[in-house]
């Protein structure tokens, strides 16, 4: 269902702070924290005592103390204090602790074998902590399997129909014969989905107080690479141009919550007016409209529809857009029968 040997994103570095977070990933409950070093560390998120969320815990330099008995385990996850009776520790009394590095602004989790983890997976995103780029990030819940997230951030043909009013436009402004679609996949497993509209008569609303109402090139290049992240660089170019005036770069890191809920980590920036903070929060209330208000909606629905998270066994009408997608699955699907296959 899953694949554990990879990196997925538990928190956006700046909202962790001194107190502890709690989120669950692959089924599994976590809590989140920093030391008195500053360094994250990432724990099972129930005490083993009685189960208690360790979220609500207090974090004592390089220890977390459990809210409802006192039991302390430090950042390896070893209980090293019980308050109670003798003072016994059970044998019990430990946690799992998983690997984490904090890169691109964002605290990534290796939810599989810890001496597999290899940070050099994680990809580098210069725009992101540039001073270049005026960038907001956010977080959503999907109430979906991760997979439908997916297959919706990997053919953007929805855009025009589900998100006319903000980053979609009129369908007749890129649908049909001005949108070409190259698809391709790379010997590291890694898709690529891009799509070009030339020209494109109108921009989409989000681009319209940036760009004006003035005609481009319209180029959305997205990337996948295992488990579900998702990298999107988006720009315009004046028609004719060989390079773009306007980038518009964004990121989607899914991480799957249980079998019907994902979260949904995402960025964006822009290298133009990048000092305006009015054309920030606009571009914020964009991402939070087609997000929030417009995708998951709609992907909730069809995964009530379903009734299942294994869209394959309905046997979907495949369209020549969703190639990516259906690439993705596959993909996805050899990597969990090959993790499964390992000799533990």
């Amino acid at each position: 269902m899953y694949l554990r040997n990879s990196w997925y994103i538990a928190s956006w570095s700046r909202d962790l702070a001194d107190t502890p977070i709690g989120i669950r990933m692959l089924e599994r409950p976590l809590v989140l924290f920093r030391d008195s070093a500053g360094e994250a560390v990432l724990l099972d998120g129930r005490c083993p005592h009685r189960f208690a969320p360790l979220s609500r815990g207090v974090v004592q330099g390089d220890t977390l103390m459990c809210p409802y008995h006192g039991l302390v385990f430090d950042r390896a996850g070893t209980c090293i204090h019980n308050p109670h009776g003798s003072g016994m520790i059970p044998p019990g009394a430990k946690l799992r602790r998983y690997p984490v590095v904090e890169k691109n602004g964002a605290i990534w989790a290796w939810m599989g074998e810890a001496d597999a983890a290899d940070p050099s997976q994680i990809s580098d995103i210069d725009w992101l902590c540039s001073p270049d780029y005026a960038c907001i990030t956010g977080h959503i819940k999907v109430q979906a399997n991760y997979q439908l997230v997916v297959d919706n951030l990997l053919d953007l043909t929805h855009a025009p129909f589900l998100h006319q009013d903000t980053v979609g436009g009129r369908p007749e402004d890129s649908i049909g014969a001005r949108m070409t679609h190259d698809f391709r996949t790379d010997p590291d497993k890694t898709i690529h989905s891009d799509y070009c509209v030339d020209p494109m008569p109108r921009p989409t609303p989000q681009m319209r107080p940036l760009w004006g109402e003035r005609p481009s090139i319209f180029r959305s290049n997205m990337t996948w690479r295992p488990a579900c992240r998702l990298e999107l660089d988006i720009s315009l170019a004046e028609p004719g141009a060989n390079e773009p005036s306007l980038h518009l770069p964004s990121l989607h890191y899914l991480v799957p919550e249980t079998d019907r809920s994902t979260h949904y980590f995402f960025a964006m920036g822009r290298d133009v007016m990048i000092d305006d903070e009015e054309q920030t929060r606009i571009m914020a209330e964009f991402a939070r409209r087609a997000f929030e208000d417009e995708d998951e909606p709609m992907i909730r629905a069809v995964q009530d529809l379903m009734g299942t998270s294994d869209l394959m066994s309905l046997r979907p009408a495949i369209l020549e857009t969703d190639k990516a997608a259906v690439q993705a699955r596959r993909v996805l699907a050899l990597l969990i029968r090959q993790e499964e296959t390992v000799p533990a």
